[in-house]
């Protein structure tokens, strides 16, 4: 079963001591607050047993279900990645959507509860009341305020849930050296292979036959597939210039992108640009 919503941002607020639906999934986003209440959140195939003050993070990738033990006061922030970017209050900087999409995808927090610790777990409670309640008296797509309450909701679960990985073993664990590569995408210097193994434990000579092992990859092809990806998504956007995405990417000038683009895929940005806004036309 798969849920469809086309509103950037919608906010339901509510109590229930049985499962709306069965296994599922949905083509947005969700932050589920558990103000009060008991039950077990089935994640993918993880069980994990919720009480008051959890919070869970869904993808569209994910599929799951909430089985109340006990009447459950819900809080769901339902949202795309539009709601960020195409905000009035949107400053440009693409990175915040980058750390945001790679947060929701975090392999780590779909089979670990997210510890939020003192003061945060007061802080964030608030957030979610008061979002709450100002989505009952304003419009709350274009609010300005409810936008930064949003995005202070998400760097106080970025700050800890990075700081709950900080406590996992880091030799052999591939969540965190995925997790480390995509933090520094945009510091090439810390990609450095001798800055990876110091920070993992791993020798430098046995770190390339590691990766290509463990993920099927070399690193440097890991590198550019995911740097490429993060290029495309930002050609998808059509008020995106080209000089601006070349120089986010570290491109000397537009020319230098445009052959690095051309020498990965055989083609322009420029073409790909106009590929993926005709298929979008075309799906509406």
């Amino acid at each position: 079963m798969k849920l469809v919503q086309f509103l950037p941002l919608v906010i339901e607020d509510y109590e229930d001591d049985i499962q709306h639906f069965p296994k599922h999934s949905h083509n947005y986003y969700e932050i589920v607050y558990i103000f009060n209440g008991t039950g077990v959140h089935i994640l993918n195939e993880k069980r994990l047993y919720y009480e008051p003050r959890d919070v869970y993070l869904i993808s569209p990738t994910d599929h799951h279900v909430f089985e109340p033990a006990t009447i459950t006061h819900f809080t769901i922030l339902k949202f795309s990645l539009n709601y960020i970017t195409l905000h009035p209050a949107f400053n440009g900087d693409l990175k915040v959507v980058d750390q945001i999409k790679h947060l929701m995808h975090n392999l780590w927090i779909k089979e670990n509860k997210i510890q939020i610790t003192p003061p945060y777990d007061q802080i964030i409670e608030r957030t979610f009341t008061n979002m709450v309640d100002a989505s009952n008296v304003t419009q709350q797509i274009n609010s300005v305020w409810l936008y930064h309450q949003f995005l202070s909701i998400m760097d106080i679960l970025r700050t800890n849930i990075y700081h709950s990985l900080g406590r996992q073993p880091l030799s052999g664990n591939i969540d965190n050296l995925l997790d480390y590569i995509h933090e520094h995408i945009y510091q090439p210097k810390m990609l450095h292979i001798r800055n990876i193994a110091s920070r993992f434990h791993i020798s430098e000579r046995y770190f390339s036959n590691y990766f290509r092992k463990t993920y099927g990859h070399s690193y440097r092809d890991y590198i550019q597939r995911y740097k490429l990806n993060l290029i495309e998504s930002r050609l998808m956007i059509s008020n995106i210039n080209m000089k601006k995405i070349a120089e986010e990417f570290g491109f000397h000038d537009v020319s230098h992108f445009y052959q690095y683009y051309k020498t990965m895929r055989n083609d322009s940005p420029i073409n790909f640009r106009k590929k993926s806004l005709l298929n979008h036309i075309q799906k509406d």
